[in-house]
C-alpha cells in the first residue's frame, strides 16, 4: 500500500515515506492498494462488499453515492497502440480518506503528476474531481489523432483500394464503440455527482462536476462524429467497389456485343447446307473476313461515340 497526504501548508500532495502505518497530520489522505489489501482493511467500511463485487471484474465506469461514502469503478479504454489493455480500478471515499484500488501501478503515475500541482484549499471531493479530469485531459488530442488516421484512410481510398480495408474499418469501429460507451458512462457519472443526492457537496464542487459532465459530453459528441465519418468511409469504399464492378460489366457487355455478329456469321456458315452459294464462290472466304473487320470497326466507333469505350 502507498499513502499520500495533503500538505496543508504548501497545498500539495506528497507520499508518506517509511512505515505506511504511521500517523501523519493532514486534512485528507490517499491510499493506493490492490484488491487483496482492500479486503483485509480493518475498521468500518460500509458497502465494501458492493464495491468488491464491482471489481471482480470491472465491467464499466460507475459511481455510487451513499450518505457515509462514495464508491465506484472505472474502466478506461486503452488509448495507445494496438493491444493496449484498459485501465481498471476502483475507488472508495469515506470521511477524509480516498482509497484507490488497482492491480497495476498505473495510478501511481497519475498521482505523481498531481503532486506537481498546487491545490491550496482543495477538498477531497475536489481532488477526486481533479483526478477524473486528469484521466481525460489528453483525450481531445487522442481523438484528433484518430481523425487524422481516418483522413489518411480516406485519401488512400480515393487513390486506390487498400488491402484488408474491412478489417481495418472493423478495428476502428470497435475502438470508437468502446469510447462512445466510455464517455456516455462518464456523463452519467458527472450528472449523478452534481445531482448531490446523498453527499453534501458545495456549490463550487457541484459546478466542477457539471463542467466535467459537459466535457465528457463534448468528447462523446466528437466520437459520435468519428463514427459517422467511419460510416461515410465504408459507403465510399462500397461505391468504389460498385463502380469497378460496373466498369467490368460494361467492358464485358461491349466485348459480347462486338463478337455477337461474328458469332452469328460463324454459326450461319457453319451449317454446311449444300445449297449455300457462298461455298462455291472464289472470294467467299476473303469477303467474310472483310465483312467481319468492317463490323468490328463500326461497332468500336459506335461505342466510342456513346463513351462506352
Amino acid at each position: 500500500m502507498i499513502r499520500y497526504i495533503f500538505d496543508m501548508e504548501h497545498g500539495q500532495l506528497r507520499p508518506v515515506k517509511g512505515n505506511n502505518n504511521q500517523t501523519v497530520p493532514a486534512d485528507w489522505e490517499i491510499q493506493l492498494m490492490d484488491e487483496k489489501e482492500f479486503s483485509s482493511l480493518s475498521g468500518d467500511y460500509p458497502h465494501r462488499k458492493t464495491l468488491k463485487r464491482s471489481l471482480s471484474p470491472v465491467q464499466y465506469c460507475k459511481i455510487e453515492t451513499f450518505s457515509d461514502c462514495i464508491q465506484g469503478s472505472m474502466k478506461i479504454p486503452g488509448k495507445q497502440d494496438k493491444g493496449t489493455s484498459p485501465l481498471l480500478f476502483g475507488f472508495y471515499q469515506k470521511d477524509s480518506t480516498l482509497i484507490l484500488i488497482s492491480e497495476t501501478g498505473e495510478l501511481k503515475h497519475y498521482l505523481d503528476r498531481m503532486r506537481n500541482d498546487s491545490m491550496k484549499g482543495c477538498t477531497l471531493n475536489q481532488f477526486l474531481l481533479n483526478f477524473f479530469e486528469l484521466l481525460i485531459a489528453e483525450d481531445v488530442l487522442y481523438l484528433q489523432k484518430l481523425e487524422e488516421r481516418l483522413n489518411q484512410v480516406e485519401e488512400m481510398l480515393l487513390s486506390r483500394q487498400p488491402e484488408h480495408f474491412n478489417e481495418e474499418i472493423l478495428r476502428y469501429r470497435k475502438k470508437l464503440s468502446g469510447l462512445h460507451s466510455y464517455y456516455e458512462q462518464l456523463m452519467n457519472l458527472g450528472d449523478l455527482m452534481q445531482a448531490n443526492i446523498s453527499q453534501a457537496l458545495t456549490r463550487e464542487e457541484c459546478a466542477g462536476w457539471q463542467l466535467y459532465a459537459g466535457r465528457s459530453e463534448r468528447l462523446h459528441d466528437h466520437v459520435e462524429m468519428l463514427r459517422e465519418y467511419l460510416l461515410q468511409l465504408r459507403e465510399l469504399y462500397q461505391s468504389q467497389i460498385d463502380l469497378q464492378q460496373n466498369r467490368v460489366m460494361s467492358i464485358l457487355t461491349v466485348v459480347t456485343t462486338i463478337f455477337l455478329p461474328l458469332t452469328l456469321i460463324a454459326g450461319w456458315y457453319g451449317m454446311n447446307f449444300p445449297g449455300m452459294p457462298e461455298f462455291e464462290w472464289k472470294y467467299g472466304y476473303p469477303a467474310v473476313i472483310v465483312i467481319s473487320i468492317l463490323i468490328i470497326v463500326l461497332e468500336i466507333l459506335y461505342f466510342k461515340k456513346k463513351k462506352m469505350l
